[in-house]
């Protein structure tokens, strides 16, 4: 019995023995392990070069992405160029519909055919255009039983130009012709007093007897029978009044007061108003890329 506990005894000694010597070379063994990993790894990364290293393509992450975001692209920006009006156009000029406070009278007779009538420029009281002769005899469409009159100087151009016109599918009216110093007259104060006496507007729209070029008898109001044949802007996108625009010159006739020159003209633009002033002058003053204001006033 003896025998046997001491037997016992050397055994677990020898036992604990093992578990002290072992447990300190296991944990001897893990540290020097781990060591030893963390070396390889460290060294093997320091050994890569820029071509091992993957390229991320637009729309990739991974750890290291989230590290440096991917620049934002900013919009591009365009520099916005605004034209600016010329100095002698438009309506910038304050008072641009005013008269001047020294009125002058024509310096060439109302027959001629270049004699400059404006704001500044009138014609006489008594003045009345020779060879007046009704409107409809150019066969264009008049809209009055009594016909509107012009200068016979103008007749042929005007129907040839209506021929034409008729070709391109157009059909033409003329709503007004001439008119006399006290005809004007009382169509200006048809203006005042529907405006409430504001000269101020009036005298954009309408010219102050003997400052018309309508006395002359070689200015007209175009219209068609794509608008009723009314008188007004609404002319201005019509086929008829486009045609008008690149086409009438060619017959003697140019447009009065053109878009963006009313500083110049004193009026609003009338894309219905024309005045005859002969093909070759016509001709010169589209030529020469200048309005009638201007054209008249070199002359």
């Amino acid at each position: 019995m003896e025998i046997t506990l001491n037997r016992e005894s050397k055994e677990r000694r020898i036992g604990i023995l093992f578990i002290r010597l072992f447990i300190p070379l296991l944990l001897l063994f893990t540290v020097l392990s781990v060591g030893l990993w963390k070396y390889s790894y460290i060294f093997g990364r320091s050994n890569e070069t820029e071509k091992d290293v993957p390229v991320l393509k637009v729309g990739e992450r991974n750890e290291t992405s989230l590290l440096k975001p991917l620049p934002i692209p900013q919009p591009s920006i365009k520099k916005i160029v605004v034209p600016v009006a010329p100095k002698s156009a438009g309506t910038s000029t304050a008072g641009w519909w005013k008269y001047p406070n020294v009125i002058k009278e024509t310096t060439r007779s109302g027959d001629d055919l270049l004699v400059l009538v404006n704001k500044e420029y009138r014609l006489p009281s008594t003045y009345v255009p020779a060879g007046l002769v009704y409107a409809n005899t150019s066969g264009i469409r008049v809209t009055t039983k009594a016909s509107y009159m012009l200068r016979s100087i103008v007749i042929e151009d005007l129907r040839e130009l209506n021929n034409d016109a008729k070709k391109a599918g157009l059909n033409l009216s003329v709503i007004s012709g001439y008119r006399s110093y006290a005809a004007q007259s009382g169509t200006y104060n048809y203006w005042v007093n529907y405006n409430g006496g504001n000269y101020d507007v009036v005298d954009q729209i309408s010219a102050r007897p003997g400052h018309s070029q309508h006395q002359l008898g070689t200015a007209m109001d175009f219209s068609s029978s794509e608008i009723g044949d009314r008188l007004g802007s609404e002319f201005t996108d019509t086929k008829a009044g486009k045609w008008l625009a690149a086409n009438a010159w060619k017959y003697g006739f140019v447009i009065s007061y053109p878009k963006g020159w009313e500083a110049v003209t004193g009026y609003t633009y009338e894309s219905w108003h024309y005045r005859y002033i002969g093909r070759e002058n016509a001709k010169e003053m589209v030529e020469s890329g200048i309005i009638l204001e201007d054209y008249l006033k070199n002359k």
